[in-house]
């Protein structure tokens, strides 16, 4: 158990921003971007910008991820700053 947090780059290519965990995962994700126009996608593997949940600059959602689930991010425009903080129950 305890608190992880991590600051990513995500871009045109995905990238995994949840690893899996034998455990459910509470996940607090942030799109730490200010600019319009740069939004980030976020959903399992094979993640992209028509099939992920859409996350609007600035903002901020939690989640539940089940056991053994990872979450992959993706974004439309290049240089986005993703902030993940998880908390493994």
């Amino acid at each position: 158990m305890g608190l992880v947090a991590a600051h990513y780059t995500v871009g045109t290519v995905a990238v995994k921003v949840v690893e899996s965990y034998r455990s459910p995962q509470l996940v607090t994700f942030h799109n730490h971007e200010h600019s319009s126009n740069h939004d980030i996608y976020i959903n399992g593997p094979g993640v992209t910008i028509n099939n992920g949940l859409h996350l609007d600059d600035t903002e901020t959602i939690q989640l539940s991820v089940p056991a053994g689930d990872e979450v992959w991010a993706i974004s439309d425009t290049a240089s986005n700053e993703l902030h993940v903080l998880i908390q493994r129950m």
